[in-house]
């Protein structure tokens, strides 16, 4: 039998082991709704579809209205990257991304660099010009070009990217665009009605329809690119194809309930679900992105498993000697210091049953809960210890321990990194044979945890510059905004070379 594996469509989970981070079915009454444009992204209201415009006169469902609400609002994205289109030979994993231009050649060198590697999907959020997508569509990107339903052709501003939920935001300079309201995902149901719209191997304006078959789906695709992950997908048989991410998950309102992410399939193409990440989250990366430069995370501070995996807990309860049972919830590990779980009083052992009354079914619940939240927040934990249930008021914190809201400008390059350091001492340059480097004296999570640096691991260098002391750090990466190097020496006295994008 062929495997399963999921692919990331253009296409860590620490947040499903470690949540130090998290970590309209139509209605007849009115829903509330994100509008996406403007500065403010304030919640408006909306007056709901009537349910019977989708049943045709054969009475089989009819989405006719809901396609010309919306399928000119998703846009066709090209990726222009010497990372892409420079290859000697074809790579097989940008077939889950949409086919490179070149795919006809066969391996074949480019004779110039303005040819597209990757093409993708956006949703216009805005009338003048905000696009949202996925990260890994413009990933590494010397420049994006976004092509309109009626063929009208942009170059594509990037706003900002957030790793963690695998979202981007464009502009591009126009006015008076269609563009498509976000939902509030809190109210999708399983069993109702969607669309999927995108530009699956790179033919526009593409519609397939489905149903919500689940909700919270956590996958761990994005777990090679934080440690911070946030997953909760909308699962759907929607069919989704490469070239499709980033594009449009609607309702039967044509409203924007999610945003096309990644594939279930043994070859690369749908063979039966799909995955979304959820609006709401979208709505607060992107709301954070407009207004603060970057994603206000908000971290409860625990490490801990999923108590619905029964393989995971047979296997703690034979090495703690306990005797939980499966059940819906989250186990607590470990309670970081200075974390607000930590302040709080929570404990490990404790399994948190709900937040802000809503029930942690599982990681990927806690993931999102959390990760709409802001630093400073305060949130209503309900727990069991010990059989007994419990609550606690836990105020959250950023990664750095802060309650406060800091704008990008705000935060230094080693911050992002999630570690402190300190000056090498005598012993550890005559131990290893060397005059220069800086040693981990404390890591959290952060882009050096997400390439396996641990504490007490010697930096020697980043980007071939030389580190000497930790102002060198900051001093360093000022310089970048794209790929990161990191050479050093681990504790053992390997020499390990690792790297990151810096945005």
């Amino acid at each position: 039998m062929k495997k399963i594996v999921i692919y990331i469509i253009a296409s860590s989970l620490l947040s499903s082991v470690m949540t130090i981070a998290a970590y309209k079915k139509y209605a007849k009454e009115e829903a509330l709704l994100f509008p996406s444009y403007g500065n403010s992204f304030e919640k408006t209201k909306l007056s709901s579809s009537n349910p019977s415009s989708l049943v045709s006169s054969s009475g089989l469902p009819d989405f006719t209205r809901v396609v010309e609400k919306t399928i000119h609002a998703v846009v066709n994205i090209k990726n222009y990257s010497k990372k892409y289109s420079n290859k000697l030979h074809f790579d097989p994993f940008d077939f889950f991304f949409g086919f490179p231009d070149d795919f006809g050649g066969r391996g074949k060198i480019p004779q110039k660099n303005d040819i597209p590697g990757l093409h993708g999907s956006g949703v216009l959020v805005s009338p003048d010009g905000y696009i949202v997508t996925n990260n890994h569509v413009i990933k590494d990107a010397d420049k994006i070009e976004v092509t309109l339903s009626d063929q009208r052709t942009y170059r594509a501003k990037l706003i900002g990217t957030d790793t963690s939920t695998d979202i981007a935001l464009l502009k591009i300079n126009e006015k008076n665009l269609p563009f498509i309201y976000f939902s509030d995902s809190n109210k999708v149901q399983v069993g109702e009605w969607v669309l999927a719209i995108g530009n699956p191997f790179d033919l526009n304006s593409t519609v397939t329809a489905g149903i919500i078959s689940a909700k919270n789906r956590s996958l761990g695709i994005l777990r090679g690119e934080t440690q911070a992950a946030i997953e909760s997908f909308f699962q759907t048989d929607a069919a989704v194809n490469p070239g499709n991410s980033g594009g449009a998950l609607v309702n039967t309102n044509g409203e924007l309930i999610g945003i096309n992410t990644a594939i279930s399939s043994n070859s690369g193409n749908f063979i039966g679900y799909s995955f979304a990440a959820p609006s709401n989250l979208v709505a607060k990366v992107i709301q954070d992105i407009q207004k603060y430069g970057t994603v206000q995370r908000a971290y409860l501070g625990v490490r801990g498993m999923d108590l619905s995996k029964a393989e995971y807990l047979k296997a703690y309860n034979h090495e703690m000697h306990q005797n939980i049972k499966p059940q819906q919830g989250f186990l607590i590990g470990e309670v970081f210091e200075r974390s607000g779980a930590y302040d709080a009083g929570l404990k490990k052992g404790d399994i948190i049953k709900s937040i802000d009354g809503k029930p942690i079914q599982n990681v990927a619940d806690l993931s999102v809960i959390v990760g709409t939240k802001y630093p400073g927040e305060k949130v209503k934990v309900k727990i069991i210890r010990n059989g007994k249930m419990k609550f606690f008021n836990v105020t959250l914190k950023d990664s750095q321990g802060r309650t406060k809201i800091r704008k990008k400008e705000e935060i230094t390059p080693s911050e992002l990194l999630g570690a402190t350091f300190s000056p090498l001492g005598k012993e550890y340059k005559k131990d290893f044979g060397i005059d220069y480097g800086i040693r981990i004296q404390e890591i959290r999570t952060g882009r050096l945890s997400a390439i396996g640096m641990e504490e007490g691991d010697i930096i020697l260098s980043i980007n071939g510059e030389k580190m000497r002391n930790p102002s060198d750090v900051d001093r360093v990466l000022k310089k970048y905004s794209g790929d990161v190097t990191i050479k050093s020496i681990k504790q053992n006295g390997q020499v390990y070379i690792a790297g990151f994008e810096m945005n």
